[in-house]
């Protein structure tokens, strides 16, 4: 067993228990003798400076460089962890040590400590990853690093695997992956992490990648967000690529992500000259990119001037694309803002909307705004999508392979949408595909664009996708594929609705309440929209709830937590058991829930067999309003008085407040009583 240099006495080891609960769960594994582990460091200082010793023996002035420069000179594994006041910043001066050994960096959560190179200090990346090994990265927050080459924020420079979750890489730059940069054939696995306003960037020149590159290794990317990155170059024949995701020749894997608002933007050349390229404002691929359950949307081309010109502002494609239940929407290139292709491509179940030509271009002939197909070797296969709203000619121009079931509202430069189960209009007959074209959360971790009642696009698909067989639609767990609607089915069809979005595909959710003898009542609880479910009848003394989530197909769930509302003064509540995890129904019982706050419930680990991802329930906790605008005054008073005597009902139930089956003067007191509290 390797020794613990961190725990020199039972005080020290208490002490970092209280810093770092990951921490002491670690040494609780080994001390039951399931895994040896390393060596173990707590840095427990914002210094940037190294005391000799401190990190090695437990003491005070363990830096993070310290920790690391420790780290690689003990072979084997080992962790760092963090013992620092919440909002720390840890400014670094120069360079940190490469990572030359496998280290697990566990940090105490992004919003709580941010690692950052200092202002005015000469340019470098936060962290450059050299080992063969696997490096872990969590909790942190990475800001203003630049890699000169590769990797602002971190570089995988060798061929190990580097796993970063729950962390944001901010504000970092490079030339080529101005975020994240796997710069030979390793591996990098981001999970839960927000990636945003980095740049990749070169003066008079190419720069690719600006939240992150790979080079041709392996790339997964799950839960994340990148948003409002950029890939900008300049000169006369300067090329941006990959504002979003620049994939040079491996494997990048996109699941449950939103890629949003990264631009490509070059300076362009003088008049005369050739125009400055920009590709892929999203995502540029020339190697394998599959992407699925994601949302791809207003990405693409800054316009610098009319000397530049922009191809697929959400996706370019020259290599092997798989699409599937996505949505790529309110994208803009000056040919082909949804998708480029020159490649090989398949998109399944998918819907491209609302994306639209300009950015740039200058004299260039307008393309259409959702799907080109663009060179005679390239292919590309269509099944089950709606492509429509796009400003341009048309929504989709070249040859396709249709695998039935498509929805395209302008189809004249196009061919190969002729299957029996496609409906493709022109530009003198376009097809109302009845589709709210505002692109938001309409349930899931992605956005959508809904359904609306009496779409064409309704039960004339199929869930039998280019890809497999699908059982969610986009928005993933909870979320049915198939809801077969009183519509006749295409032929062949299932009853699946055309596109990502499947109409009457939700949970259910409801806070549960046993009025006396009279039964239980459940107050809504929506899990998405501006309308927050108000549960307004008393918990009792210790504040005890029950929320009852109802799923199309039966789950498992791992646990269970509450989140109070950090905007509600000493906001509180926590999971008193949970049940029903292998069915449909999962009930959470709370206690100690305060008043005036909305709380989120979570289910962790929510699996259908298939995909799994965390579902998170909002409900307002505000006792005595009864008619559910968020607060309580005197209308909620007179409702009540206007209620007493009536039979409790599903129209009288919220006015039974203190839930003993009968509204009489006691629960008008009650709420009388609270007259002046709001919701945050």
């Amino acid at each position: 067993m390797k020794r613990l240099p961190l725990f020199r006495s039972l005080i020290g080891a208490a002490l970092l228990c209280a810093g770092a609960f990951t921490f002491c769960a670690a040494i609780a594994v080994q001390t039951q003798g399931q895994v040896a582990f390393a060596n173990l460091y707590l840095v427990n200082t914002t210094s940037d400076a190294v005391v000799l010793g401190a990190c090695q023996n437990g003491d005070s002035g363990c830096s993070l460089r310290d920790a690391i420069q420790t780290a690689n000179a003990h072979p084997g594994p080992d962790g760092i962890f963090f013992d620092l006041p919440p909002g720390s910043v840890i400014n670094l001066t120069t360079a940190l040590p490469d990572i030359t050994d496998s280290i697990n960096i566990s940090g105490p959560g992004a919003d709580k400590l941010i690692v950052a190179r200092s202002f005015g200090a000469v340019l470098f990346r936060i962290f450059n990853v050299t080992t063969t090994g696997t490096v872990n990265f969590s909790g942190l927050t990475l800001q203003y690093g630049f890699g000169i080459n590769d990797g602002g924020g971190i570089q995988n420079a060798s061929t190990g695997t580097v796993n970063v979750n729950k962390c944001t890489i901010s504000h970092n730059g490079a030339i080529n992956g101005g975020g994240v940069s796997n710069a030979t054939t390793g591996r990098i696995s981001l999970s839960n992490c927000l990636i945003e306003n980095n740049t990749s960037e070169l003066s008079n020149g190419n720069s690719s990648g600006g939240g992150i590159y790979n080079w041709s290794g392996t790339v997964t990317l799950t839960n994340c967000t990148l948003s409002s990155n950029t890939a900008s170059s300049g000169g006369n024949s300067g090329v941006s690529s990959g504002g979003g995701i620049y994939n040079r020749g491996g494997t990048v894997t996109v699941t449950n992500c939103t890629l949003s608002s990264n631009t490509i933007s070059s300076a362009g050349g003088d008049t005369g000259t050739p125009p400055a390229n920009c590709y892929g404002g999203g995502v540029y691929n020339t190697g394998t990119l599959l992407i699925s359950n994601s949302t791809i949307d207003h990405n693409g081309n800054a316009g610098a001037d009319n000397q530049s010109l922009a191809e697929g502002g959400g996706i370019y494609n020259d290599g092997a694309l798989e699409v599937t239940n996505s949505t790529i929407g309110a994208n803009i290139a000056a040919q082909a803002a949804g998708i480029y292709n020159i490649g090989t491509a398949i998109v399944t179940n998918s819907t491209i909307a609302n994306n639209s030509q300009g950015g740039g271009g200058g004299a260039f002939e307008p393309d259409p705004g959702g799907i080109e197909n663009d060179a005679t070797q390239s292919h590309i296969q269509v099944k089950s999508c709606i492509i429509t709203g796009n400003e341009g000619n048309g929504d989709v121009s070249g040859g396709f392979t249709s695998g039935g079931f498509n929805f395209i509202s302008i189809g004249d430069y196009s061919t190969g949408f002729t299957a029996a189960t496609d409906q493709a209009g022109t530009f003198a007959a376009p097809l109302d595909p009845k589709l709210d074209f505002t692109l938001k959360d309409n349930g899931g971790p992605t956005w959508t664009f809904a359904l609306l009642s009496g779409s064409p696009a309704i039960d004339k698909g199929t869930s039998n996708g280019l890809t497999g067989a699908l059982i969610t639609d986009q928005r993933g767990v909870g979320y049915k594929r198939t809801v077969n609607k009183s519509v006749a089915n295409a032929t062949g069809g299932d009853g699946t609705d055309i596109g990502a979005f499947e109409l009457g595909a939700q949970i259910k959710a409801v806070s549960r309440k046993t009025h006396g003898s009279v039964g239980s009542f459940g107050v809504n609880l929506p899990l998405y929209g501006s309308k927050v479910g108000v549960e307004c009848r008393t918990g009792g003394a210790s504040g005890v709830h029950q929320v009852l989530l109802t799923f199309p197909n039966a789950v498992s769930v791992s646990d269970a937590s509450v989140t109070p509302d950090p905007k509600a003064p000493g906001a509180a509540g926590t999971v008193s058991s949970f049940s029903g995890s292998g069915s449909k129904a999962v009930t959470v019982n709370l206690t100690g829930v305060s008043n005036a706050q909305t709380l989120l419930v979570n289910l962790l680990g929510v699996s259908d067999g298939t995909n799994t991802n965390d579902v998170s329930v909002p409900i307002g906790i505000l006792f005595g309003d009864t008619n559910n605008n968020r607060s309580v005054t005197s209308n909620d008073v007179t409702l009540t008085q206007s209620k007493i005597a009536q039979a409790i009902s599903t129209s009288t139930f919220r006015e039974d407040v203190n839930l003993n089956g009968a509204i009489n003067s006691t629960d008008v007191n009650l709420v009388q009583s609270k007259v002046g509290t709001k919701l945050p």
